[in-house]
């Protein structure tokens, strides 16, 4: 592995990438001598430390939150906490409110009773898909033997590979939309960002079922809520507020319980699925806007040197983008490749 970090260290330099030949050193320093046991696992994409529990000003919180991200185990946590409130939900509404919900609230108990199969069938299409992991290239097809053939062959500068593409744990060119994700063990085509309750990485294979997911989601709660607020005035009988509220509380706890939980969650829904929809509108991922500003792909120099946001991956308006990423799925090319991929 050394090995190929030096020589792809090597074909930075040539380049001119200092930026790039500074981060495939970094490993090379941490892995020297007495350093090695004191070596600092890295970002091989930023450089930077993914983890430093040397940091004294770390909270307990953040501590937990890096380890959390790092333990498979731990992960499997998140889906099977939402099964268990799903499976919650579902009992509560066959065994209190169903009977009473069938007569003060019939069109919301039924969307209630399609929501609950349908987002567990959505659930498992998107946690069991592939995200769009790129298989590592074995040696002699990998990205380094590719950028040395196009060194060796004499190829245009303007047509180089980016070195800075170039992925130092799978060895494979990165599009500008593939990203390494730890927690995966690989580069994910159209890399969005890593979902805990799903326990996977959300990319080109299986971003599609996500927003459907926060759709069926979403709807179902909003049904389970509508028919539980229709259920309780029967459900309950008393007639003083203090009274009303005591039996509500001590004859039926879960009940209560599960309208708390969803009461809190269609909020942090909402908000997620308002987040993604505004995303697709102009052709964005988490990932991008999150680190958009390292990125230089979405800024260009003016005339008078100053850089101005621009993203590539526009296909000219929100109709065109959702188009784009529900049908065609051309999202990884830049609006120019796509016109001429259209073309040919």
């Amino acid at each position: 592995m050394f090995r190929q970090i030096i020589c792809s260290s090597n074909i930075a330099s040539q380049l001119h990438d200092h930026q790039m030949e500074a981060i495939l050193k970094k490993p090379l320093r941490s892995g020297d001598g007495a350093g090695k046991r004191n070596a600092v696992a890295l970002d091989l994409e930023s450089g930077e430390p993914l983890v430093d529990d040397s940091d004294p000003k770390k909270t307990g919180k953040k501590r937990f939150m890096e380890k959390l991200m790092k333990d498979p185990q731990l992960q499997k946590s998140f889906p099977v906490f939402w099964l268990v409130c799903v499976a919650l939900s579902t009992f509560e509404y066959l065994v209190t409110i169903r009977p009473l919900g069938h007569a003060v609230a019939p069109v919301g108990s039924l969307l209630f009773e399609l929501g609950v199969p349908l987002s567990l069938l959505v659930f498992a299409w998107t946690a069991l898909a592939d995200p769009g992991k790129l298989p590592q290239q074995p040696k002699g097809r990998s990205g380094m033997e590719e950028l040395m053939r196009a060194l060796d062959g004499g190829a245009p500068e303007d047509r180089l590979p980016d070195v800075s593409r170039l992925c130092t744990t799978t060895w494979v060119l990165k599009g500008l939309r593939t990203k390494y994700c730890t927690q995966t063990g690989a580069c994910v085509d159209e890399f969005d960002h890593y979902c805990v309750w799903l326990n996977t990485a959300i990319g080109r294979g299986n971003h599609r079922q996500f927003i459907c997911l926060a759709i069926v989601e979403l709807a179902t709660q909003i049904c389970f809520l509508w028919v539980c607020w229709n259920v309780v005035w029967v459900l309950v009988s008393a007639t003083s507020v203090g009274g009303w509220l005591f039996e509500l509380i001590l004859g039926h706890p879960l009940f209560v319980l599960m309208v708390l939980s969803h009461a809190l969650t269609v909020p942090w829904v909402t908000f997620l699925l308002k987040t993604h929809v505004k995303m697709i509108n102009q052709n964005l991922t988490t990932n991008e806007m999150m680190n958009m500003a390292r990125y230089e792909h979405f800024w260009i120099e003016d005339d008078y040197g100053v850089k101005k946001f621009e993203n590539p991956f526009s296909k000219g308006g929100w109709w065109e983008n959702h188009r784009d990423f529900w049908w065609t799925r051309r999202r990884g090319l830049s609006w120019r490749e796509s016109v001429r991929d259209e073309e040919v």
